[in-house]
């Protein structure tokens, strides 16, 4: 196939949300597909080109990886400042709403940037299917608008809470926009379920994001060794965690717990932990090779739940890891339906006495080695095999239709 995946953000920006297509793109590019990856540049470097270069540049690409194409974003728009909240009140609300019903999203900087190319993509590359990752609402409405040119059909990608990131008001008015989507992959069944009553007519897959199975030839770590990964989200969550491992810390001194937090709001774990009876370390934000190295020499890792994300992608890294996990303030059935096909140690808390009682079996009972096999759905090689499948299917459709 040739095939454009869409995605807001670009692959090697330092967060999430550019894993997920960067990497399925990756791998189908290994298992012999054309890929382009479009995306916005990264803020502070611009690898865009101007778009007449565009038919060179796909002449003389290696197919064996992706080809990067990143658009610069471009305009004065209202809906900048208000993303950085910096309008009054009032305008903010109508700056949003003016966005998402005139432009069909928060990011038409990001829409104007791209525009330039979509005849180019469609005349030179010849895509025979679209896929863009939800993120926002832009990249939806990009893909339809280079399926269109193509005349080829475009599938969208759930990764994100429709109800959280789209306001209210707008949210079925939005949906009815995308009714032409070809299909639609999910990142959980968790997202499955609310894409059904929003999307009610799409067939929809769970597509999960891979994992790295990356191997660390770590010897045993100082103390024990507790991981804390990834946004905060709630910083009362964070309070209740910390005293439980305190109380716990001062009922076992004889471990001499070090407590470590790898992400972006160090300052709130800084403050949580002083005064306690554990040694605390602040990390920031790691590289993937660094954090790895962490977490697989960890005692156990936590990280704080939040329902608002549907599915951590860091759950299934951290279950992967082959190390005892701690959800707090808790988890649902689908993660714990994951952790335990995987045969995974994982616990979902959500009070003191549990993380205690987790923190006395992790100390005192030694955690079984992890099972390769059981592992072997989490790889991005296999999860990249369900995209292939959904992208074939929609293309082959509408080879049977023609």
């Amino acid at each position: 196939m040739k095939a454009i995946f869409i995605n807001h953000c670009h692959p090697k920006i330092n967060h999430v949300c550019g894993v997920r297509a960067g990497r399925f793109a990756e791998i189908m590019a290994v298992r012999g597909h054309k890929i382009m990856l479009l995306t916005q540049t990264l803020a502070d470097k611009n690898d865009s080109f101007p778009p007449p270069e565009l038919e060179r540049r796909l002449a003389a690409h290696d197919w064996q990886r992706p080809f990067q194409l990143s658009c610069l974003p471009s305009g004065d728009f209202d809906a900048i400042q208000a993303r950085q909240g910096a309008l009054p009140a009032g305008r903010q609300q109508l700056a949003v709403l003016w966005s998402f019903i005139k432009h069909g999203g928060m990011f038409p900087d990001w829409q104007t940037g791209v525009v330039p190319y979509i005849s180019g993509l469609a005349r030179a590359f010849r895509p025979d299917v679209v896929w863009g990752t939800f993120g926002n609402t832009d990249t939806w409405r990009l893909c339809q608008l280079l399926a269109s040119q193509a005349n080829c059909p475009w599938i969208g990608d759930l990764k994100d809470n429709w109800q959280a990131f789209i306001p209210r008001g707008l949210q079925t008015l939005l949906a009815g926009r995308f009714k032409d989507t070809a299909g639609m992959t999910v990142f959980s069944s968790t997202h499955y379920d609310q894409a059904d009553t929003v999307f009610p007519n799409i067939m929809k897959t769970v597509l999960y994001s891979g994992v790295d199975m990356e191997t660390s030839a770590t010897g045993p770590a100082d103390g024990f060794q507790l991981m804390l990964t990834g946004s905060i989200y709630d910083q009362d969550a964070l309070v209740s965690l910390t005293r439980a491992v305190d109380e716990w810390s001062h009922a076992r001194p004889e471990k001499n717990v070090i407590f470590r937090y790898a992400g972006n709001d160090g300052e709130i774990f800084k403050a949580c932990a002083e005064g306690t009876s554990f040694s605390s370390r602040i990390e920031g934000f790691l590289g993937h090779a660094e954090l790895h190295h962490l977490q697989s020499a960890a005692a156990a890792n936590l990280y704080i739940y939040n329902p608002r994300c549907l599915l951590h992608y860091k759950a299934l890294e951290l279950i992967a890891q082959g190390r005892p996990v701690i959800a707090f303030p808790g988890e649902t059935p689908e993660v714990k339906s994951l952790a335990s096909n995987a045969g995974a140690v994982f616990f979902a808390c959500d009070g003191k006495e549990p993380v205690m009682q987790a923190l006395d079996m992790i100390a005192d009972t030694p955690t079984p080695p992890v099972r390769p096999d059981r592992l072997r759905d989490f790889t991005w090689e296999r999860r990249t095999k369900v995209l292939e499948s959904v992208l074939e299917h929609a293309v082959s459709q509408v080879r049977q239709q023609s």
